[in-house]
């Protein structure tokens, strides 16, 4: 009897392998060998120049006043071949596996992506096509494909109403898909007819309760009790120096940084918590946002002491570094350098302050200070070092030499955009100089500030 008890075992235990096998290898194989492609949908990506990056500001400005309309009235949004470009060319800046490229015309938008993946047999690219065409009933997907796989416009309605639930509740995600009543098209621009969408401030707050809890059970950025320790310090040493006494910021790290070698516990996590304290502290309120609740309410009372401190004796280069800093943290995909230089190309725009090569360089010594301090191949060097050696010339670099205040004119005129070779130079040797500053270099012991490595200007060779 027991040997026959054991057939049956030994074919549900064969029927789970062989299950998980077709789900979990042959179904992923098939799917790279069809999806995968030798070649990309798109090889030439627009680039960003300053007006492209006025356009896209203005037209995420416009999308997000226009959802804030009054809910019982119908709405239309639009968007050009210059919007939809000019969100690719951004998305590309930070992110350059990714691309994109849009057209419209009357007969329907047509939209190519391709993701650039790891070397693979199968192939180094992922490539999208998607197609949609004038409808009276609502959003028709003519084509929409993945490589060599393709999908029906109802398996696309499905996925995006899949992707709509998951972000705003069950259900309610195919309401705002229903909403869409008409879809129309010019020569250059596409036009989604809504109807009024019931609740629409509700749905939004929906989508951020629902990213905020993502974010506080993943914990991404780090352990918000840890950040409130070190912020927690920083007010204390603010208590210190006396008002209005102009001090850097580098007095502030390097307290810290001894604080969090003090400790003894792992560099990566410490020097994380510290840079994101002082994001709050001397940056903005919204690194808090990322991070989840790090200040209690007492701590929300009390004034911050940030009039007087500074980087290289300005209050903007503070802000500059700590924030691109912080969000190097929540990103280690190139999005940080992106959003620098998306500010100050709207900067040069009509009514900003100019472009500033300064600025920009600011944000990537945040960007170079974030990778090394919490880097496990670097990160207690970096602790140690700073721990003792906190002075702005040690991870700040010299920025006498470098333009600021360009206006578009200036900008188009001398630089072109953000891929001319000159622009590339000049930030190549911004990077340069970073890179030999104390505080990055692989043997710093013993070691101070180098007095030519830093005095940057456009005719630096590339290889400083």
């Amino acid at each position: 009897m027991q040997i026959k008890r054991k057939q049956p075992i030994k074919r549900i235990i064969l029927f789970f392998l062989l299950t998980g096998f077709i789900l979990f290898v042959l179904f992923p194989a098939a799917f790279l060998l069809i999806a995968l492609e030798d070649h990309p949908a798109v090889l030439n990506v627009r680039r960003v120049n300053s007006d492209r990056a006025v356009g896209t500001r203005l037209f995420v400005k416009r999308v997000i006043e226009d959802l804030r309309t009054e809910s019982h009235k119908p709405l239309t949004l639009s968007a050009t071949e210059d919007d939809l470009n000019g969100l690719f060319a951004f998305g590309h800046r930070s992110i350059s596996r990714i691309s994109g490229e849009a057209s419209i015309s009357a007969r329907g938008l047509q939209t190519r992506a391709t993701l650039r993946i790891p070397h693979n047999p199968f192939g180094d690219y992922l490539n999208f096509h998607l197609k949609i065409i004038p409808s009276t009933l609502g959003l028709h997907f003519d084509q929409a494909s993945m490589g060599g796989l393709s999908f029906s416009n109802g398996t696309m309605r499905f996925f995006t109403i899949l992707f709509l639930n998951m972000a705003v509740g069950f259900n309610e995600g195919k309401t705002l898909y229903e909403s869409i009543e008409e879809v129309t098209l010019s020569e250059d621009r596409i036009n989604f007819h809504l109807s009024p969408i019931p609740d629409m401030d509700r749905h939004v707050l929906k989508i951020r309760e629902r990213l905020s809890l993502l974010r506080d059970e993943v914990a991404l950025m780090g352990d918000p009790k840890k950040v409130r320790s070190y912020y927690t310090q920083i007010v204390k040493i603010a208590e210190r120096v006396p008002e209005g006494r102009p001090v850097s910021l580098s007095y502030y790290i390097g307290a810290l940084f001894k604080i969090a070698d003090a400790r003894g516990g792992d560099p990566v996590v410490e020097n994380r918590a510290a840079i994101l304290a002082l994001g709050i502290y001397f940056g903005s309120w919204r690194v808090e946002q990322m991070i989840g609740p790090v200040r209690t309410e007492e701590m929300k009372q009390q004034k911050r002491k940030t009039k007087d401190v500074g980087l290289a004796g300005r209050e903007d280069l503070r802000l500059h570094f700590i924030i691109s800093a912080a969000l190097e943290i929540a990103s280690k995909q190139g999005i940080t350098h992106a959003i620098g230089e998306f500010k100050e190309l709207l900067d040069a725009g009509d009514g900003g302050s100019g472009f500033s090569f300064v600025d920009l360089a600011a944000d990537r010594a945040g960007v170079r200070f974030s990778e090394f301090a919490t880097s496990p191949s670097t990160a207690k060097r970096f602790q140690e070092h700073l721990a003792e050696n906190a002075n702005e010339d040690q991870f700040f670099p010299n920025i006498e030499n470098l333009p600021e205040g360009l206006t578009k004119e200036d900008f188009q005129n001398d630089f072109g955009d953000v891929e001319s070779s000159r622009y590339v130079k000049l930030v190549k040797a911004v990077d340069a100089c970073l890179m030999r500053l104390p505080a990055y270099r692989q043997n710093t012991v013993g070691l101070g500030p180098d007095p030519d490595i830093c005095q940057i200007d456009d005719t630096a060779p590339e290889d400083l």
